[in-house]
């Protein structure tokens, strides 16, 4: 066999991505598979908090890979049955689960038959729990549940690859404890990995040579794109900013929906101001050392260190503008980022309405640790200085301290000269242009979409109308209690 696509996720739009690029694959004469391991997978949607109506009213992942599978098969792609494990095996994967040790870092090191599942276990965990540090005696059930899931599509995935021996495989992500599962089976077996994952706008996806998380390598990708014979690529690059500043998610769902346009907070006066955006690090958290903060191994290590200088300085104003996102996020971190305080420092919280871009025009210098304004912020003409690892380091479009010293050096000078715009470009052109576009797929948003004119499971008027089922149900329960 060519290729084969080992799916454990029926998320929409990644398992419809799955099946566009088997179909793509087959069509151009590989040899190619398709397998769903079809286990209980945590973060698979059905799975997740909010969504018991979904399971209450039947829709079941199933339907949705049947559905794709009837679909392949009239274009030639192999359907490969999920292979069903030994008594030995499953006993091995049993001991594996619930003899995990307690504490996260002991789990980030916790390998099955030297493959990476406790890190992967753990990226999901604090996704799943939306914090940066869960407590593992609290989440003990889930862990075990992530364990054993991604023990078993490992597993599997060693069966399917020495019974079928393709040449490629292809998957999804890479980072969750059922995905990596798959891939650190085919690296055991030497067998040759990509990756699929979103494109830059949800019209596209893209294919990854390696981990989607390996700030190295799209770093590599960013310069490559912007490389391409393309007469407009400086026009895009320049509309991917000026669509971010009007609110555009671009790709994802926008953060700064909910914010009012033009508020600021009261002038700091004479003083000079620093202003540091916060970013969600739940996706970079457990990737081992594909990301790499020499400066600051955490982004509260450099809010520490931020706190502790400024409060000595007389002409200096340190505001933190807590992300968006963190509204979504544990309650521990939430209380964690609105209640810092101290000598020279306001704390913007994370449902403040105060516009994040009209606030960049009141600095004097911007700081971040890996959020996107980082560089948005050179390109609105401010000076920026970042103090972690992100996608943009190393294209001169922001100050890299490569000590404390050399830092507050930086912070210390009376006006810093923003780094030129264009700078900013190669990273605005891949983010608006990144990616093959869909040609078996249509999706109408971030979430939905037919494939091939069919809906995998029931139609979106089916779901808005469990939506409103939900409502009604979630007001009734309020009112009771």
């Amino acid at each position: 066999m060519d290729i084969l696509v080992i799916e454990s996720f029926s998320w929409n739009p990644h398992i419809e991505t799955a099946g566009e690029i088997a179909i793509k694959e087959s069509i151009s004469g590989f040899k190619t598979g398709f397998c769903f391991i079809d286990i209980d997978n945590p973060d698979d949607c059905r799975f997740n908090h909010g969504n018991w109506y979904k399971r209450f009213f039947f829709i079941k992942k199933q339907q949705r890979i049947h559905q794709l599978k009837n679909i392949l098969k009239r274009f030639g792609v192999d359907i490969i049955p999920s292979p069903v494990l030994p008594k030995s095996i499953d006993l091995a994967i049993e001991h594996f689960s619930t003899s995990f040790p307690h504490t996260l870092e002991e789990l980030r090191e916790y390998k099955y038959n030297n493959a990476e599942l406790g890190l992967a276990t753990t990226s999901s965990l604090i996704t799943k729990t939306g914090a940066l540090d869960p407590v593992l005696a609290e989440h003990l059930a889930l862990t075990q549940k992530y364990l054993q899931s991604s023990a078993t599509v490992y597993e599997k995935s060693l069966l399917l690859l020495s019974t079928y021996k393709p040449n490629k495989i292809i998957s999804f992500n890479g980072r969750f404890a059922c995905a990596k599962a798959i891939f650190e089976a085919a690296k055991q077996l030497n067998v040759a990995i990509e990756y699929h994952e979103r494109g830059a706008t949800y019209d596209r996806y893209e294919i990854f040579k390696k981990q989607p998380h390996d700030f190295q390598y799209i770093r590599q990708q960013i310069k490559e794109y912007w490389h391409l014979n393309d007469k407009n690529k400086k026009k895009v690059a320049h509309s991917f900013y000026k669509r971010r500043r009007q609110g555009d998610g671009i790709g994802w769902k926008s953060f700064t929906e909910q914010q009012e346009q033009g508020l600021t907070p009261t002038s700091a006066g004479k003083y000079r101001r620093a202003i540091y955006y916060s970013s969600s690090d739940d996706e970079f958290a457990a990737v081992g050392d594909l990301v790499k903060s020499p400066l600051f191994p955490t982004q509260r290590d450099a809010i520490h260190f931020l706190m502790t200088w400024v409060a000595k300085q007389d002409d200096y104003r340190l505001t933190i503008r807590v992300h968006p996102h963190l509204e979504k996020k544990n309650v521990r971190d939430r209380k964690w980022w609105n209640s810092l305080q101290g000598e020279n420092v306001s704390v913007i919280s994370s449902n403040s309405k105060v516009d994040s871009y009209a606030l960049m025009t009141t600095a004097d210098v911007v700081l971040a640790y890996n959020s996107t304004i980082g560089v948005e912020s050179t390109y609105w003409g401010k000076p920026s200085i970042l103090l972690g690892d992100s996608l943009y380091s190393g294209l001169d479009c922001v100050y890299e301290p490569k000590s404390r010293h050399e830092l507050t050096t930086l912070l210390e000078k009376n006006k810093l000269t923003p780094l030129p715009k264009r700078n900013c470009l190669p990273y605005g052109y891949y983010f608006l242009r990144r990616g093959i576009k869909f040609q078996y797929y249509s999706p109408s948003d971030l979430f939905s979409g037919t494939f091939l004119n069919q809906y995998l499971g029931p139609e979106p008027g089916y779901y808005r109308l469990l939506k409103t089922i939900k409502k009604l149900l979630l007001n009734k329960t309020q009112k009771i209690i």
